[in-house]
């Protein structure tokens, strides 16, 4: 095949000697780039300049130093200088569209090699027939020509020689080629005997067969028969152990027939780990890769499977003892304690291990950031069904790990339980209706639950249960104090999805348990939130009362972990459910183990990436703090300021984010115009030009007919050109009833608006079309008793709030009929009829939207005929972005820090004189929330900056701790492992304390957190400066 050359480029160098200097043109001007950095209100700001180097061309350039390479940062390097604190620009070259090639759709440039590949694939499946053996160098004929479908190397081999070959690879699958193909044979089958307990070559003087002749091992090339040869040597030792030297785990320990190797277990352990594949169809696939013709097993692979579970589930116990240096203590796994055997977060606080000497002795400004955040969730998914029991499946770990020993745990249980379940008095909430619920029939555990670092996102030592049925307190209450009973500081930051119900009695309920249980637990001081995406299925008291966004010393923590871990262990739930206790306990152990382990090893980078969102976001909230202070009376800041420090510190009851003023409806706007209208008869103080018909309710009835217009249009919009005779029929009813009101109405008009037909639409339009005009359609030069345009402004500002109530209440149930449709609603019937639904109510906030812009319409044209202000702060104008949930705008699950809210829900309904006490109270409440926004970001930089400090001095802790006196060889690689981990932190990390000092609100711990700068008032400024005049005048010193 001819080979082309890829034509390159020619390249021109121009070479300058000492004689030609000036005879040349002078060399290119040289550019330099330089980047400026400047601090702002905003954080960091950067701009680039390039300025021509001023050179002479007369005068020869400086030789240029030769490149240090060994001084060059590495490529993944994070400069603290070029992160995106404030804003720039990027660089224009990096935007341009670059040119694609060849190289950008490889498997297009790829099809015309497929007959290349297929005649190389068929060649592989023919034998050389010059072949002659690589080891003997004898010519080989069939059919004693074998190949190694394992081994490196396609030549052909003789019987003997490929025998030879395989004695350090007897588990290799070999062919032979039988003058037509390659069939497949056993190297069993050509006499290979694999000898244990001597070197490789080595003869035994006493060999000693498996038992029954028969042996099989399992490996990742395919079950595998092997004639297996035991050592009898004298001092020989035992069958297991013989097995276990040449790195074959055994299935029995007495007389053992099936072995696997460690590369397989472990293969399968990892795979498990991953893609979450059962044991099953692992061991399927192992059989098709020995057999794949479907062909009836032999009898001497018979009941493997059943050894292969075995083997796996005692693989993943003498794993997890020997991780845990359990083979370096004297007392060996039967000294092992309660969740000893755990792979332990690094930057939670662990007293001893990785907090400071004296962190006792830190004062409360400070000794927050030495807290324990956990959180407690249940998971149904993870059911086991009816299968086996306790005596005859037993737990190996038996409580050492992240499951409570099952034993305790049921006698806790099985005690008799005085305390009622407690009647919930917030939502309804699913963990309370749960509470009693069982898994189903034929289930034994109807799920799980646990307590966890909510952090982190990492299980706790001997914090995960099973659940009987439901989420009973009982049940989580035990699974708490085992928890807390571990590493636990003195502060500790609890989350629950039912905190509000769960906290309240917990006190009163531990006093019933064992002391055992609760032991330590009373010298704890703890404070109960609820995750921030279930805080909103709550009453509004408790939204406030347990959320982590409005309580000081938090920072960012969401609570949601367990969900987060939950979407990682819930594929292996098809699996787990099936097993017997004690096997499903130890495979969930074993997965907790591994989540934890990768989230230890990635923290490096999980940290480094929160930090450079934290300090952003804590300058740019920090920011807005300031900048909305700046904005307000200094009176204001003074009062919001010790309304909210009041309440932070327990001196005042007084929520500073509970609304007070009464909300005002359009009804209560009509009941004070009534009472005003009657006021003004009794003191015959109007001269009404109708008997029955008052200017109030004349404006009243323009308003209804407007909405029924609207209304009987939406409707006739819906109903299409498909509608049957008899919806047709009730439309056009509808309509002359509303042309018959609004004919009467017209008659009205002409008291109240003389000449106003004038300006109505002439020629004969349809009861749709009808014009209902209100002094709000007229033309400015119209004269208008100011009387109706007052009626109409006040009429339409209490509609204008009560479209803005139904629009949220709308929005409310719009995005709850999107989430239950998510979780709950399968089939095509159910789902069409839900989006039947949703779409219903989705045209109701269209139709509520396009009611709220027309009064809002109304009240630009009527503000201006009454110089009103100030009222267009509350009703603002209503963009399509605006209609969004709670849940899209304030908190989506962690987004309150770095979302803005939607006006309509910072929109207090009133009237015209209670807006000031209304302004105040929903500019407080902003207020509040941004102070709280910024100083979560604030303490979120100091959580991180502590929690970094701890990884590294937690790595070294546990480096120490194998390296102690009487380590061997596989302590001293924890060690190195240990020391590599700290390492790799420090030297991602090493820039980022330059970088906690950027931009706006940096702090230390123990620092005040940023707060509103208080500034002198009008009155305050005048008395000062009198003063320094008098004092002045006076000759004071």
């Amino acid at each position: 095949m001819r080979r082309t050359r890829t034509k390159r480029p020619i390249v021109q160098i121009e070479s300058y000697g000492d004689w030609d200097l000036h005879a040349v043109a002078p060399p290119p001007t040289t550019l330099h780039n330089h980047t400026d950095y400047s601090f702002g209100p905003t954080g960091i700001r950067s701009s680039r300049s390039v300025y021509r180097a001023d050179t002479s061309c007369h005068q020869e350039p400086e030789p240029v130093a030769p490149t240090q390479t060994s001084n060059v940062p590495d490529s993944n390097t994070f400069d603290p200088t070029q992160a995106s604190v404030g804003n720039s620009e990027p660089d224009m070259a990096m935007l341009l569209p670059r040119r694609r090639t060849a190289g950008d759709a490889p498997l297009l440039a790829w099809l015309p090699d497929r007959d290349k590949y297929i005649e190389e694939f068929l060649r592989l499946e023919a034998a050389d027939p010059d072949a002659v053996c690589p080891r003997c160098d004898t010519s080989v004929e069939p059919p004693n020509q074998y190949r190694c479908c394992q081994c490196f190397n396609e030549r052909l081999f003789c019987k003997s020689c490929i025998v030879e070959e395989h004695a350090a690879n007897p588990f290799h699958q070999v062919e032979n080629w039988n003058s037509l193909f390659f069939e497949r044979c056993t190297l069993q089958s050509l006499g290979l005997r694999l000898q244990l307990g001597h070197a490789i070559g080595d003869d035994c003087i006493n060999p000693v067969r498996a038992f029954g002749n028969s042996f099989v091992v399992i490996t990742s090339h395919g079950v595998i028969p092997v004639t297996v040869d035991f050592c009898g040597c004298m001092g020989h030792a035992t069958h297991d152990v013989q097995l276990l030297h040449a790195r074959l785990f055994p299935a029995t320990s007495t007389d053992p027939r099936t072995a696997a190797t460690f590369e397989l277990l472990r293969l399968f352990q990892l795979l498990s780990f991953g893609s979450k594949v059962s044991a099953y169809e692992f061991y399927q696939t192992l059989s098709r890769l020995t057999n794949n013709l479907g062909d009836p097993v032999p009898v001497s692979l018979h009941d493997r499977y059943t050894a292969f579970l075995r083997m796996v589930r005692e693989w993943r116990h003498i794993r997890l003892m020997k991780r845990f240096g359990r083979g370096h203590d004297s007392t060996g796994v039967a000294g092992t304690s309660k969740g000893e055997c755990t792979v332990l977060c690094p930057a939670c606080p662990h007293p001893g291990k990785n907090l400071p000497l004296d962190w006792e002795q830190y004062e409360p400004s400070k000794s927050w950031i030495h807290g324990l955040f956990l959180a407690i969730d249940a998971n149904f998914r993870l059911k086991r069904l009816s299968a086996s029991n306790d005596a005859r499946d037993p737990s190996l770990n038996n409580g050492s790990s992240y499951f409570i020993q099952e034993g305790e745990y049921k006698a806790f249980l099985e005690q008799e339980d005085e305390t009622p379940q407690e009647v919930s008095t917030c939502n309804n909430y699913d963990a309370v209706k749960s509470a009693s619920i069982r898994g189903g029939k034929g289930t034994t555990a109807s799920g799980v639950g646990t307590i966890e670092c909510s952090r982190h996102d990492m299980k706790r030592p001997a914090s995960v249960g099973d659940l009987q049925k439901g989420e009973k307190y009982r049940n989580m209450d035990y699974l708490y104090f085992s928890s807390i009973k571990t590493h636990s500081p003195k502060t500790v930051v609890v989350s629950y999805d039912i905190a509000c119900q769960w906290s309240t009695n917990l006190t009163r309920r531990s006093a019933t348990y064992p002391p055992e249980l609760v032991a330590g637990a009373s010298d704890l001081s703890v404070r109960y939130l609820m995750p921030k995406f279930h805080l909103y299925a709550h009453r509004t008291d408790c939204q406030i009362n347990y959320s982590f966004n409005l309580t000081p010393h938090v920072g960012r923590t969401d609570g949601e972990s367990p969900e987060r871990g939950w979407a990682a262990m819930n594929p292996v739930a098809s699996s787990t459910k099936e097993m017997g206790p004690g096997s499903r306990r130890d495979t969930l152990d074993d997965h907790f183990g591994d989540y934890n382990w990768r989230k230890v090893t990635s923290l490096h980078t999980v940290m480094l990436k929160k930090v450079q969102e934290a300090v952003k976001m804590r300058a740019d909230r920090a920011g807005d703090f300031l900048a909305l202070s700046a904005s307000l009376p200094t009176a204001s800041i003074q009062a919001f300021s010790k309304l909210i420090l009041d309440w932070e510190a327990g001196l005042s009851e007084e929520n500073p984010y509970a609304v007070t003023v009464e909300a005002i409806t359009a009804n209560k706007v009509r009941l004070q115009m009534a009472q005003e209208e009657e006021a003004a008869i009794a003191a015959d103080d109007t001269q009404p030009v109708h008997d029955t018909i008052t200017p109030r309710i004349f404006i009243e009835q323009g308003l209804e007919l407007l909405d029924q217009q609207a209304r009987l249009h939406d409707d006739a919009q819906r109903l299409g050109t498909n509608s049957t005779e008899i919806q047709q029929t009730r439309m056009t009813e509808r309509c002359n009833r509303l042309l018959r009101r609004i004919a009467a109405w017209n008659t009205i008009q002409e008291l109240y608006l003389p000449g106003v037909t004038v300006h109505k639409e002439t020629g004969n339009p349809s009861e749709l079309e009808q014009s209902v005009l209100l002094p709000s359609d007229l033309m400015p030069g119209f004269h208008v008793d100011d009387k109706l345009v007052n009626y109409e402004w006040r009429l339409r500002f209490g509609q204008a709030h009560d479209t803005l109530a139904e629009l949220r209440r709308q929005l409310l149930i719009l995005s709850t009929m999107y989430q239950s449709k998510d979780r709950m609603i399968r089939g095509q019937s159910h789902n069409t009829r839900s989006v039947t639904l949703i779409h219903n109510v989705q045209m109701r906030v269209n139709f509520l939207a396009a009611k709220y812009r027309s009064n809002r319409a109304a009240l630009v044209m009527l503000g201006g005929l009454l110089d009103k202000s100030g009222w267009q702060t509350t009703l603002r104008l209503l963009e399509d972005s605006d209609l969004r949930s709670l849940k899209g705008g304030e908190d989506a699950s962690s987004s309150e820090g770095r979302r803005t809210l939607s006006w309509i829900w910072m929109t207090q309904r009133t009237d015209e004189s209670e807006m000031t006490d209304t302004m105040s109270e929903a500019l407080r409440i902003e207020w509040c929330k941004s102070r709280a926004r910024a100083q979560r970001w604030q303490e979120e930089c100091i959580l991180l900056k502590e929690e970094m400090r701890r990884i590294i001095q937690f790595h070294t802790w546990e480096a120490e701790t194998w390296a102690a006196p009487g380590a061997c060889a596989y302590a001293w690689r924890q060690n190195a492992a240990r020391l590599h981990l700290a390492s790799t932190c420090t030297h991602t990390w090493r820039n980022l304390a330059a970088y906690f000092e950027m931009g706006e609100g940096a702090v230390e711990a123990g620092m005040p957190l940023v707060e509103a700068p208080l500034r002198e008032t009008e009155g305050e400024q005048e008395q000062g400066e009198q003063g320094e005049q008098g004092g002045e005048g006076s000759g004071g010193i």
